[in-house]
């Protein structure tokens, strides 16, 4: 199966893109284009959420990011073959606490849900200490917590740890298979999907990283769970948008066909 659809993209609308003049919508879409890409879905940070105080990096992205993304895509001069998808990807500071609310998503075609941005350590609840079983737990209650929300259709690159990613093998072997199929099986019962993420491929060496084989046991669980799956870059520039063909590997490994997926 090939695949199709790019659902995490980041346009110069969010604070972290790296290359705001070629990331915009109409860029992004003639590179889809060009690479054989059927639906992208524009993903950009947001907080909308006045019951659960946003950061200070946060607080500027907000409804207006989806009227000015709307607006671009509302101007653009020349046709496109590419579907867009107008979604944001969220983020949770503590289970329970959400940078959308129910009435927010509505107004979208898609929410990507981050659960496991703990770098944000002035901001995001952080797990109990650092030992790899606590940010497994940690990772496990924020997980849950996501996908009970419902607001999310997939759960943006689940179960990495965003700056802890390195000891990605020894957390993730912390849990049981039996653990994580619990918690994937809460997924599969809310049918929300888990993003196949390019974050899914260890960094080249010297730099430290994880074997592919974590990310692989963690997908077959998800599958044999009953989820179903999303793809994703999570591009913040142009060079990005071209990785995705780098998750091929990941599907052929896993069998996955189009019955697998979220989105189509």
């Amino acid at each position: 199966m090939k695949i199709l659809h790019d659902l995490h993209v980041h346009t110069y609308l969010s604070a972290c893109c790296r290359d705001r003049e070629n990331m915009t919508p109409a860029k992004i879409l003639a590179e889809a284009a060009a690479r054989g890409v059927q639906l992208v879905g524009f993903s950009d940070h947001i907080w909308m959420n006045k019951d659960v105080p946003a950061s200070g990096w946060y607080r500027p992205q907000d409804a207006t990011q989806i009227r000015r993304l709307r607006n671009d895509l509302a101007a653009l001069e020349e046709h496109t073959s590419v579907r867009v998808s107008v979604g944001c990807e969220a983020d949770m500071r503590a289970p329970g606490e959400f940078s959308i609310t129910p009435e927010f998503a509505a107004c979208l075609d898609h929410v990507l849900l981050s659960c496991s941005h703990f770098h944000m350590k002035d901001f995001v609840e952080q797990p109990a200490d650092t030992t790899p079983r606590a940010v497994a737990e940690h990772l496990v209650r924020f997980f849950i917590s996501g996908v009970e929300s419902g607001l999310a259709t997939s759960i943006a690159h689940p179960f990495l740890p965003v700056g802890d990613t390195e000891r990605l093998d020894a957390i993730l072997g912390s849990l049981s298979d039996a653990e994580l199929t619990d918690a994937l099986g809460v997924a599969a019962e809310r049918r929300v999907a888990l993003e196949i993420t390019v974050g899914f491929l260890p960094k080249p060496a010297p730099q430290p990283s994880f074997s592919l084989e974590t990310p692989l046991r963690l997908l077959t669980l998800a599958r044999e769970a009953g989820c179903r799956f999303t793809f994703g870059t999570d591009a913040h520039d142009m060079d990005a948008l071209g990785s995705l063909s780098r998750l091929q590997p990941l599907v052929d490994r896993l069998g996955l066909t189009a019955a697998d997926l979220a989105v189509r």
